[in-house]
């Protein structure tokens, strides 16, 4: 659908369930900024199917991934675009609750991530994950107090 003068833009649910949307910009070309705190930092897909979404993904996008870091439960991919990641995948992991659909998350990037937490928290915020250190940081997991989902990260200074 057009969206005015701004855009179009579809969403969609991919072969394994999982919903994303598609933006192709018009007046208002999207996002000018990324990996500082306060913005969009990564996106990455929980599936139940990684070998189907690499298909998948491949034919519809052209993404091509980088070695996987593993296969199964705990294995990794980083979907790639010209040689560069531009979002990552995992299998949906055992310990996830069953009722948990394959699904997009979205990162934001954050200064610290343990004060956000707390602060988001404070202020209505669900916390779903707590703070961890992951190979590019430290990030944790919230819900808004509509339930919505999403990631915080603070990227290690080399990968800003």
């Amino acid at each position: 659908m057009d969206v005015m003068e701004a855009g179009r833009m579809a969403i969609f649910a991919d072969a394994g369930g999982a919903v994303l949307g598609l933006w192709q910009p018009g007046q208002h070309i999207g996002a000018q900024v990324a990996n500082e705190p306060g913005t969009y930092c990564w996106s990455e897909l929980i599936t139940t199917d990684v070998a189907g979404a690499k298909e998948f993904y491949r034919a519809v996008f052209g993404w091509g991934q980088s070695q996987d870091t593993a296969e199964g439960p705990g294995g990794y991919v980083e979907w790639q675009l010209a040689g560069k990641s531009i979002g990552g995948m995992m299998e949906k992991m055992p310990e996830m609750p069953a009722e948990m659909p394959n699904l997009w998350g979205v990162y934001f990037a954050v200064s610290d991530t343990d004060a956000v937490v707390a602060h988001a928290v404070s202020i209505g915020a669900t916390k779903i994950m707590d703070p961890m250190d992951i190979e590019p940081g430290r990030f944790a997991t919230l819900a808004d107090p509509l339930g919505a989902m999403f990631n915080v990260l603070a990227l290690k200074p080399e990968l800003v």
